[in-house]
């Protein structure tokens, strides 16, 4: 029936997606959203610092 349909079958794997574009949405913000930063997963706080450090690098170089 309708009332115990869910509307998505997998929960978790939107639930890391959201999770993943959102840490990718905060290090955007450290250069004002003009560059898109490459985060790869797994999003560790090591891989999100060293995103954070190349998009600093390419919005002081230009690149």
């Amino acid at each position: 029936t309708v009332h115990r349909s869910k509307a998505v079958g997998e929960p978790p794997l939107p639930l890391g997606i959201s999770v993943l574009h959102a840490l990718s949405d905060a290090v955007a913000s450290v250069a004002d959203h003009r560059i898109c930063p490459r985060l790869d997963p797994p999003a560790t706080p090591e891989r999100v610092l060293m995103a954070i450090e190349r998009l600093k690098e390419e919005a002081r170089t230009g690149a």
